[in-house]
């Protein structure tokens, strides 16, 4: 009988991260692969092989760790496993809560489970090892995964009592007629206010057959009463109910709502519930945003598969990130560069490092392993998924929106990745996004004038929205060109209240043009569709003519005109422009968002390294008394070391560690504070010796101004025309709501075609199913046709 060896815990240490659902380096798990998947005891990281690879003998030769738990899975046939779906293969229809439901393993699979002695290549049953074992076994079992204790503790949908639903005052009234709103004939949909009895129908819900008219809102405008509850939600438990705060404009609890209710004749304990509450509407609109999976005729599309063609499995309103990768890895430049990096040093966990994740992503979509028919519990054809659990986590880890499973606006995610990938990689990876715009501002009174360039990865086009007819609520829009939206974007604009250096004149006006100094391979192009309708942001589904070429030749940037004049710079302006500091536009709007003027935030960001806003924030708290801290922002040239920021360095001293520690900290976390932070408390002991291996810092600021430099030097307008590569699509009334799909035009048999990934539903597309691209285009991605 094998004995547990003393150098393994008998018990999993508290705190400890059990990775058990996918292998540190593939996404092999234990249901995918035939081998299943193998549990360090002493680490709890996860390891897989197959006959081409096998990262639990890499692993045992790097650690000498010798003992694994080994978990396979084997789908049940069919006719064995209860129904998950009905047969149009739909979820049930009652959802109670927005919360995660696991599905039971032992219901859908046969699971083995072995201890693996790597050194000898042998596997021990259940009764071949100790009782010891046997315990720690079943400990790891029973322990939530690290993706399944990250996903419990955000997904619950939390729902708190505010201030007005704590203070409803008593009510006396006259008895109170319930049966419809007071102020239409609408029975359903009807709210009651908790401080005066008035009924009211709710607001139409768009994208269900709900009704309303507004009429509780009405009352709220009129008499300030801002709680109220819905009527056919309330059931004799107590729970699930909707309350809403007028005021607050969010979901309440109401404390004591039983109490509440009495005064209008309603007894809580007798109510039966009749209509879906507001989360159960929402699922249900979420699940409806489908795109078209079937053909003119009716007939399914096909599913495709292979190298490529892999999707992802949604993770929880993941469908913007999904769609954002799947677009990005298709680019050329991004599979050839994935394809030449190895993963790092054993002793970096892969979980908690970028380029790892990115690895094994590329590996995921592009070795064609995981994209095979037959393995979803639905029993239809179509894949399981790959699940970026572990990349989601640690790219949102410090953003206070990306690192929840809410949804999210896929652009907004898109920009955010470009920005974290050029921190990590530098401006190698995303150099083929990157472009030059031009702005030429001149003075109607003098003709004086400047030109700034501006060096992007994106450009966000205006969309004309001219409604044609509004027919219960739906809007239908005129069809518009893409090419007129750049138009808009390039035309001429008058800037009132210009105050211009040169002639001095007041009040003025100033005309403003655009355009490209440069041209990329691959051009990120976004369509304004978000408009904000009562300070709320909606999206307009206008029709966009699919653009699948375009050419634009039409929009080089202007240069000045024989009769107008450069305001000359001043030399210390001209090096500003020649070699200055590029903020990180993200960090940047975020901080303009917190109301800091933005010389205090530029000088913030470029005296933490340019990474993010979080460090930028407690740098400008430590520095508000600085005597120049509204002096107009001077950066110097950037340096062209690859050596940490001396001031970065100071702001570690200062906290009590050495400068060698303060610097290996920098450099092992990419110049980001509070990343090095964390090292220097994780690693108390180390010496400060800095690692041969060690990835130099990356200048983000100084390769980006490096770069506008040569483009512009280039002077290279030509090679104005693109071809349309892949489009994120979106469905549903706001980009944080609704449902994200992205089309990618791939090489399949030779022949160039259209290929929609739906989450794990990779399906040929027909000319059908692409006329969803022509309403919900989001972000289109153009690469530029090479003569």
């Amino acid at each position: 009988m094998l004995q547990l060896p003393s150098d393994i815990p008998s018990s999993i240490p508290i705190g400890s991260k059990i990775y058990k659902d996918d292998c540190m380096y593939t996404f092999d798990t234990p249901e995918n692969n035939p081998l299943g998947l193998d549990i360090d005891l002493k680490t709890y990281k996860a390891y897989s092989r197959t006959h081409n690879y096998n990262y639990t003998k890499s692993n045992y030769l790097e650690t000498g760790n010798r003992y694994y738990l080994n978990i396979t899975k084997t789908l049940k046939p069919q006719q064995e496993q209860p129904k998950l779906y009905d047969d149009e293969g739909e979820t049930p229809p009652k959802i109670q809560k927005l919360e995660i439901k696991p599905v039971k393993d032992e219901d859908y699979y046969n699971t083995s489970i072995t201890i693996y002695d790597v050194a000898e290549d042998k596997s021990y049953t259940r009764d071949q090892v100790s009782p010891e074992f046997n315990s720690l076994i079943d400990e790891i079992l029973a322990a939530n995964s690290s993706n399944t204790q990250d996903e419990i503790q955000t997904w619950q949908q939390e729902i708190h009592p505010c201030e007005h639903s704590l203070t409803i005052p008593p009510t006396e009234v006259e008895a109170v007629d319930l049966s419809k709103c007071h102020d239409c004939d609408l029975k359903e949909n009807l709210w009651i206010c908790l401080y005066c009895g008035s009924l009211g129908c709710g607001r139409q819900q768009f994208g269900s057959d709900l009704k309303g008219n507004g009429h509780a809102l009405g009352h709220f405008e009129s008499s300030k009463h801002p709680v109220a509850v819905k009527l056919g939600s309330l059931s004799q438990e107590g729970e699930g109910y909707d309350a809403y705060c007028y005021l607050c404009n969010e979901e309440v609890k109401i404390p004591d709502l039983a109490e509440k209710l009495s005064p209008f004749g309603i007894d809580l304990s007798k109510s039966i519930k009749t209509e879906k509450n507001l989360v159960e509407l929402n699922i249900a609109q979420n699940l409806n945003w489908e795109f078209r999976l079937d053909g003119a005729n009716g007939e399914k599309l096909p599913p495709v598969y292979g190298k490529g063609l892999t999707g992802f499995a949604n993770l929880g309103n993941s469908c913007y990130l999904n769609s954002v990768i799947q677009a990005l890895f298709n680019l050329d430049t991004y599979q050839t560069f994935f394809k030449s990096l190895i993963f790092p040093p054993y002793n970096v966990n892969p979980a908690e490092n970028l380029c790892s994740q990115l690895i094994k992503i590329y590996d995921g979509l592009y070795s064609g392993r995981y994209s095979v028919p037959g393995q979803s519990l639905k029993g239809d054809d179509y894949q399981l998924g790959l699940k970026p659990s572990a990349f989601k986590t640690l790219i949102g880890e410090n953003h206070p929106e990306f690192r929840t499973l809410k949804q999210q606006d896929a652009f907004e995610f898109l920009l955010y990745l470009l920005d974290k990938l050029d921190t990590e990689f530098g401006i190698t990876l995303n150099q083929s996004l990157k472009f030059v715009t031009g702005h030429k501002t001149i003075c109607s009174n003098c003709a004086h004038g400047s030109i700034r360039h501006e060096l992007v990865d994106n450009i966000s086009v205006p969309i004309q929205a001219e409604v044609l007819s509004e027919i219960d609520g739906k809007i239908e829009y005129k069809p518009v060109e893409l090419i007129d939206s750049f138009r808009q974007y390039c035309e001429t604009e008058a800037i009132e209240g210009y105050d211009c250096d040169e002639c001095k004149v007041t009040p003025n006006v100033a005309f403003k043009t655009s355009g490209f100094s440069s041209f990329p391979d691959y051009l990120i192009v976004n369509i304004q569709r978000i408009v904000l309708q009562n300070w709320v942001p909606v999206k307009i589904d206008v029709p966009v003519e699919i653009p699948y070429e375009l050419d634009l030749g039409e929009f080089v940037a202007p240069e000045f005109e024989d009769e107008e004049i450069e305001i000359k710079k001043n030399e210390e302006e001209a090096s500003e422009s020649e070699g200055g500091f590029v903020a990180n536009q993200e960090a940047l709007n975020m901080l303009l968002g917190m109301g800091f003027p933005e010389v205090r935030c530029l000088k913030a960001l470029y005296n933490t390294g340019n990474s993010d806003a979080e460090a930028a924030t407690n740098w400008l708290f430590s520095h508000m008394d600085d005597p120049d801290i509204d002096s107009p922002f001077n950066p110097t040239p950037a340096k062209k070391n690859t050596e940490p920021d001396e001031e970065l360095i100071g702001n570690l001293t200062s906290m009590g560690f050495t400068k060698q520690l303060a610097k290996k900290a920098l450099i092992l976390n990419s110049n980001q504070v509070e990343a090095a932070v964390d090292w220097l408390f994780s690693n108390p002991d180390d010496d400060g010796t800095i690692p041969e291996t060690a990835k130099p810092i990356v200048n983000i600021s100084q390769e980006k101004s490096q770069l506008l430099k040569t483009l512009l030097e280039k002077n290279e307008t030509n090679g104005t025309k693109y071809r349309l590569q892949s489009v994120i699509c979106h469905k549903g009334t706001s980009p944080h709501t609704g449902h994200y799909v992205v089309f990618i035009r791939k090489l399949i048999d030779g022949e160039w075609k259209w290929v929609l990934f739906n989450d794990e539903k990779v399906v040929l597309c027909d000319e059908t199913s692409l006329q969803d691209m022509r309403s919900t285009g989001y972000v289109y991605i153009f690469e530029k046709i090479k003569s």
